[in-house]
């Protein structure tokens, strides 16, 4: 079936508006995502400049945007997923609202309870003090759905247009040989390093239960290769106060994310998964280049079926838009109210340091400063992505500071999100396998990390 459209493509003549969408939206989500260049002394994208310039024309009116969509999201919760399942089905984008756990409706709730709070500065002081309501809420949020909100309007122009097809089939023969792993991976690993880890979670979820991967190919893959965007790693490095060393922490990121790649599946609970696929579909995935014909000019084919049957640019904005939305309400109240939780506890209570003790003994013998602080921010990942950032943001040290945001950029495994996601997928990983792969990652992350920071600073 595909030699036959090949053929056919072959025959006719590619349209103008197919090469006005291959080229110039490619091009477009080019140029906004993936090329850096320094503005005012620091390294950044456009999509970073753009969130900056919008970051200081909202300025103190950040709280309203942010509080808002929090109120808004808890409302939503309620209505969707309070009310009687029969009622909460026949409203409009229920399909969208109805969470999947009660865990979300849950954490939506208190999101819009304690952001109201700390948007009225009403309550208790570990509810709206700076370091954790007004953190979570407002600063942090403010940055986030700025960035994330831009980039899920335009990572269609990245991901629908033929671009990450045609990179993907020229990578299949060198991902195959280095990650065992079938070359279709590279969608998802791009996908995700230009816009979402999440996505690219749904993505291997779908792609499983199509029959695509296998148990162990889609554990492999949701749990090592939906690393953090390109707009994390900036987000990242502002909040951390490492906006200068954007290139350095990036360039890092990707190196360990890699060799954990290859060395985390061949450790248990990865190594344990079968080749077994879905439901009993079979293997549906054959990647074989047409004979006779060289790899780029597959790859080009490729790039040119996914332009030809892809939407207009009003169309993907529109797609785009859903997906800030999805986000907005029911992703991020989730994700902030753990980001504010774990930072009362941090904050409030002795229990993280009392824990991390020993680590902050570790920490004083690599010589790291601030170790007692920092200890924490080891293993806090767990829960959230973005606490190990927010401790790094809070000290002096930049070899401190870059060792946390290191690690926030490549455990991949926190509860906020990834985690979630992957136990709501059909990929069948536990709870215990998940805490065993952040445990993994980190062990060989942190002292990577370590050498590269003492190097710099």
């Amino acid at each position: 079936m595909i030699e036959n459209d090949y053929a056919i493509q072959k025959e006719q003549s590619i349209t103008l508006v197919t090469w006005l969408k291959l080229v110039g939206c490619s091009l477009f989500g080019i140029a906004f995502f993936l090329v850096p260049f320094v503005h005012e002394g620091t390294w950044t994208i456009s999509l970073g400049l753009v969130s900056k310039l919008l970051t200081q024309l909202i300025a103190e009116d950040m709280k309203i945007f942010t509080c808002g969509i929090f109120f808004i999201g808890a409302v939503v919760a309620i209505i969707y997923n309070l009310s009687p399942k029969s009622f909460a089905q026949k409203l409009p984008w229920s399909e969208k609202f109805i969470a999947s756990h009660w865990l979300w409706t849950a954490l939506a709730i208190i999101g819009g309870v304690t952001s109201v709070m700390t948007f009225f500065q009403i309550g208790p002081a570990w509810v709206i003090a700076k370091e954790t309501g007004v953190t979570a809420y407002i600063d942090v949020a403010g940055a986030i759905f700025l960035l994330i909100g831009l980039g899920c309007l335009f990572l269609p122009f990245l991901t629908d247009y033929g671009l990450l097809d045609f990179i993907g089939t020229l990578l299949q023969k060198g991902f195959q040989k280095i990650f065992n792993l079938p070359g279709r991976a590279t969608i998802d690993t791009l996908t995700s390093w230009v816009g979402s880890s999440s996505i690219a979670i749904v993505m291997t979820n779908y792609q499983y239960k199509q029959g695509f991967y296998s148990t162990r190919e889609s554990a492999v893959i949701a749990t090592n290769f939906s690393v953090v965007s390109i707009p994390f790693v900036l987000l990242t490095a502002q909040i951390a106060g490492l906006e200068d060393y954007f290139l350095q922490l990036y360039a890092s990121m990707l190196f360990i994310c890699i060799l954990c790649a290859v060395i985390t599946p061949k450790l248990p609970p990865l190594s344990s998964f079968k080749d077994e696929y879905y439901d009993g579909k079979g293997k549906q995935l054959n990647e074989d280049v047409v004979s006779g014909e060289s790899r780029l000019k597959w790859a080009a084919h490729r790039a040119i079926a996914t332009a030809t049957s892809s939407p207009s640019p009003a169309k993907s904005i529109k797609k785009g838009f859903w997906s800030m939305i999805d986000i907005y309400l029911m992703m991020m109240p989730a994700a902030m109210t753990i980001e504010f939780l774990t930072l009362a506890v941090y904050y409030n209570t002795s229990i993280l340091q009392t824990i991390s003790y020993p680590l902050s003994l570790l920490l004083e013998l690599l010589h790291i400063p601030e170790a007692e602080l920092a200890a924490p921010g080891l293993f806090i990942g767990l829960m959230d992505q973005f606490i190990p950032t927010i401790i790094a943001g809070n000290l002096n040290s930049p070899i401190t500071k870059f060792v946390l945001a290191g690690l926030s950029l490549t455990q991949l495994i926190f509860f906020a999100e990834t985690a979630i996601l992957i136990m709501r997928s059909a990929i069948p990983i536990t709870i215990t396998q998940l805490v065993t792969i952040f445990i993994i990652r980190t062990v060989i992350a942190f002292p990577i990390l370590v050498v590269i920071a003492h190097m710099l600073f």
